[in-house]
């Protein structure tokens, strides 16, 4: 075993070129007692990538000190750049795992109700660098909405599909959950870099396994009808730290694009709040009313009707633009 992993690493780091960081005529080589190996980029490589090849390395039991000493280096430089994928004491393997301290494979939703309440505000970063871009994760008609449905509340949106149809990845990210889940049926949670969970239940096969790194778009399972399900369908969610989030707040379902690279998760008695970084109006669409914009921004209807110079009834029509913050703040539309 040691010997594999010993090979793997060395085929991997063959293409390597460590010259950025010891100077243009250093090398880094590995030695098993037989063959010697020359390094080429490390840039190239993401965290968790590089992770794998420390961990590679210290299993096949390589002495070679330069080697260490970069990919350390490397994934240092990786931190500085993007502090939100580690603890605050240090580099974590698992994604985003600054926001939750738990990373747990075979139950759900493990979050204690305190991590839920350990911050009123938090920004999540979701742009293309961090999680890649968005995808979809099935160009289907969404049947059902988020929201309270026959006396039960609905903690995601449901999308047609046919059994057998590809499920793909929201974001990039690493598998965290991937099994029978209940009334979920067969299902795949992945943690996300950017600090949100997905969740793809109900399908026919799964075709991930826990710890599983992933890319926005990748496979991971095939459409059906398992668990409580009436018919083949997609039940998507997504969530932060287990409480779920109306994903409309997220994704504009007409363009099926992220409504902000930058968001804020204000929590609310009801759960958390959406509110787009630097975007100050609503547009309103069909089904919006004052209360349902006050609840998704986290502002009262006093405040609303006072930014936007209303008084008494206001009913909310297709196409309106609802100031959510003071018109001081106003630069952007939402």
């Amino acid at each position: 075993m040691r010997h594999r992993l010993f090979g793997i690493v060395v085929i991997f780091l063959s293409t390597l070129n460590l010259s950025p960081l010891f100077g243009q005529d250093s090398t880094v080589v590995f030695d098993d007692g037989h063959h010697g190996y020359e390094t080429g980029s490390i840039y190239e490589l993401s965290e968790p990538e590089l992770i794998l090849m420390l961990d590679s390395l210290f299993e096949s039991g390589t002495k070679d000190s330069c080697a260490f000493v970069a990919i350390r280096t490397r994934l240092d430089e990786l931190n500085a750049m993007n502090p939100k994928n580690q603890f605050q004491s240090g580099f974590a393997f698992w994604p985003a795992h600054r926001f939750y301290g738990v990373w747990n494979t075979t139950i759900l939703f493990p979050y204690r109700d305190s991590l839920y309440k350990s911050e009123q505000i938090t920004e999540l970063d979701l742009s293309p660098q961090i999680s890649g871009d968005f995808t979809y994760p099935f160009s289907g008609v969404v049947t059902s909405k988020y929201g309270y449905r026959d006396s039960a509340f609905h903690r995601g949106i449901d999308i047609d599909l046919n059994r057998g149809d590809t499920v793909r990845s929201a974001f990039g990210g690493m598998v965290r959950f991937a099994g029978r889940g209940g009334g979920y049926g067969n299902v795949v949670i992945v943690r996300h870099y950017n600090g949100l969970e997905t969740v793809y239940a109900h399908l026919w096969k799964i075709k991930v396994k826990p710890g599983d790194i992933v890319t926005s778009g990748q496979l991971l399972g095939l459409g059906g009808s398992t668990g409580h399900s009436t018919g083949t369908h997609l039940h998507f969610e997504m969530r932060f730290r287990g409480v779920a989030i109306d994903p409309y707040f997220i994704i504009d379902w007409d363009t099926r694009k992220l409504n902000a690279n930058k968001i804020e998760l204000i929590r609310t008695r009801y759960g958390y709040a959406v509110h787009p970084v630097g975007l100050c109006t609503h547009l309103v669409k069909k089904g919006d009313n004052l209360s349902k914009v006050s609840q998704r921004y986290a502002v009262s209807i006093k405040q609303l009707k006072a930014w936007n110079g209303w008084e008494g009834y206001v009913r909310l029509t297709p196409g309106m633009m609802v100031r959510i913050a003071p018109p001081e703040e106003q630069n952007g539309t939402y």
